[in-house]
């Protein structure tokens, strides 16, 4: 729910074509604005975390609930709670990792901000990571089966993939970016959509374009080559192993017929690994994570809490790719 909602490029895409998450989208082309075709130019509400529904209006309800309202929107970056950071050693390379309930192409970044200074969008875009080396991974999690009759969860092995990074014509210039891996559906053009449609209408077309509810996409019909077979889809549904379901989550429903509750989004999460500069200066920071969508006008956003020390975990990653830690986009003041 922490994102920027209705928001478009105000330049001209700078995107190569290759690094494209869609394969056209039609004539007019539906997705020229989108945040994907410039990574990095959409300008974002709040301070680099995102705010609640996408939108600068909210209210909270008597039990506590965030509820869209004309009032000033809330920002994460102040409003949710910080949690025990994870340490990170300078000069490390460090896994992060992000999951898709619905897939709007696109592709991602990771920046830094220190938590001592004025938090901001700016602040992340003049601190963003590089990623080490050339592939990313798909990682489950433990998933039971059969019940009574199987009592051990089954543990699935990461995937590997093949890492599309993209530096040309992003912002901050030079700055590095990874194409979304999963290709969402194109069951038939968005451009068809009614352009004068009532909003609802406009939304629903969208997704069905897009190939809403169905497991992954039908052969032929995924907007790029699908890493793996059945690596594809929009919102595909599957059975949730959590034996409680939050109470703030809208994507997941339950069930009178005592099987596990359907969750909507990818059973996976998508695994990276980041360079972790060793000029930084120690303490408390902030990592955003920021996803500029291709199918949507909309940049997904969040936050996780992070200390870098001189000391702690340095997992070792022989695939790193060689090159400058300290370019332009690095530089801490």
């Amino acid at each position: 729910m922490w994102f920027t909602n209705n928001i478009e490029i105000a330049v001209n895409a700078t995107l190569p074509v290759e690094a494209r998450s869609v394969t056209n989208g039609g004539s007019p082309d539906v997705f020229d604005k989108s945040p994907w075709r410039a990574p990095g130019y959409a300008k974002v509400l709040g301070s680099g975390c995102g705010v609640y529904a996408g939108r600068a209006d909210y209210v909270q309800d008597s039990s506590g609930h965030l509820l869209m309202n004309f009032n000033p929107g809330t920002d994460a970056a102040a409003e949710v709670p910080s949690k025990t950071p994870f340490v990170w050693k300078k000069g490390s390379h460090q896994e992060v990792a992000w999951a898709i309930t619905a897939n709007h192409g696109g592709g991602y970044s990771y920046r830094l901000c220190p938590k001592s200074g004025n938090v901001s969008e700016e602040c992340f875009q003049r601190h963003v990571l590089r990623f080490a080396g050339d592939k990313q991974w798909i990682q489950y999690g433990s998933m039971e089966q059969m019940g009574d009759a199987l009592s051990d969860s089954v543990a699935l092995p990461r995937v590997e993939l093949p890492l599309v990074r993209i530096s040309n014509g992003t912002f901050p210039e030079g700055s590095e970016w990874a194409r979304n891996p999963i290709p969402s559906c194109k069951i038939f053009d968005q451009s068809e959509c009614p352009s004068d449609a009532p909003k609802e209408v406009a939304i629903s077309c969208a997704q069905a374009a897009s190939g809403y509810d169905v497991v992954q996409c039908p052969p032929g019909m995924a907007q790029f080559a699908e890493p793996y077979p059945g690596l594809s889809g929009h919102v595909p549904f599957w059975r949730s192993t959590f034996s409680e379901v939050p109470q703030w989550s809208n994507s997941i429903s339950s069930n009178n017929s005592g099987d596990p509750p359907v969750s909507r989004g990818f059973p996976f999460s998508i695994v990276d690994k980041v360079m972790v500069p060793d000029f930084l200066v120690e303490g408390d920071y902030l990592l955003s994570w920021r996803w500029d969508c291709e199918q949507s006008a909309q940049v997904f956003q969040n936050c996780a809490d992070i200390k870098i020390s001189s000391e702690g975990p340095e997992p070792v990653d022989a695939d790193a790719h060689e090159g400058s830690e300290a370019s332009p986009f690095t530089v801490f003041p």
